[in-house]
């Protein structure tokens, strides 16, 4: 009983942490010997082709100061990292946050070799398009997230408000690596931090606007798995994300492809996150 109740109580303080600031991080959703599966696993990843990789390079040709070195959908490759999306672990403290089950969407695996350049702040649900609610990240840290190595960095509260969509000289670089797209940043708080250690999960919800620091070490890789998720109520959702999966591994096709007229403007389609 003392076991159940400890575990309640977190998944409490998990839910009032991301009610309030729009993220949260969770201890041992996966066990050791489950990131060291995921670890190998991504290790081997590297021989695949270009096609599995965002932007259509193979692992060797990607220039980690210029592009993000990411495999990108791997639950579409593999029934392993299927599993690894649908971990019921994950999928529980999902239905607390969500305040139902929750629907995969994407998967990626983030390298971050040292040198790695970090990531502009942005929200995810700028990408996905996720309608009537947003979409939500479960971020696992493979490698201990440090500020050094380049964890991110959010800013707390921010998820209640709008998408930012990028304006002026921004509309035409929000693709640019490392480079913030959003135009109106609210200068009332700034981001902050958030290291985490290897087998830590941070979930954050579409709209908080986050980044990640560049990975200065030498020595060290800044790896991550990642899934993105909606609610079973969602209508809409961008092409790039189909085709979802609940957490039993099904299809479902009641959601549709969101065909612009969003908060971005009538010719927004949603893109690769």
């Amino acid at each position: 009983m003392n076991t159940i109740t400890t575990k309640n109580d977190a998944l409490e303080a998990l839910g009032e942490q991301f009610e309030k600031d729009g993220y949260c991080v969770a201890d041992d959703l996966f066990s050791e010997s489950e990131l060291q599966e995921i670890e190998v696993f991504f290790e081997e990843y590297k021989m695949m082709g270009g096609e599995v990789f965002d932007g259509g390079s193979g692992y060797e040709e990607i220039d980690a100061s210029q592009r993000q070195v990411r495999a990108m959908h791997p639950h579409r490759y593999s029934q392993r990292a299927m599993e690894w999306f649908t971990n019921p672990k994950v999928g529980n403290t999902l239905e607390v946050l969500l305040g139902q089950p929750a629907l995969g969407v994407q998967t990626m695996y983030y390298y971050k070799p040292p040198g790695a350049r970090g990531q502009g702040m942005h929200q995810d649900n700028f990408y996905l398009v996720a309608m009537p609610a947003t979409c939500i990240a479960a971020w696992t840290a493979i490698d201990d997230a440090t500020i050094e190595s380049g964890c991110l960095y959010v800013v707390p509260g921010s998820h209640k408000g709008d998408i930012c969509c990028p304006e002026g000289d921004k509309a035409g670089n929000w693709m640019n690596y490392g480079d913030s797209h959003i135009s109106k940043f609210p200068r009332e708080t700034k981001p902050i931090p958030v290291p985490v250690r290897r087998g830590q999960t941070m979930f954050f919800g579409g709209n908080l606007i986050h980044g990640s620091g560049p990975n200065r070490t030498t020595d060290r890789a800044r790896r991550t798995f990642i899934g993105h998720y909606v609610n079973q109520t969602t209508e809409k959702l961008a092409k790039f994300y189909h085709p979802v999966v609940p957490m039993r591994q099904e299809v479902v096709p009641s959601v549709g492809v969101y065909e612009g007229g969003g908060p971005c403007g009538d010719g927004w389609m949603g893109a690769v996150h």
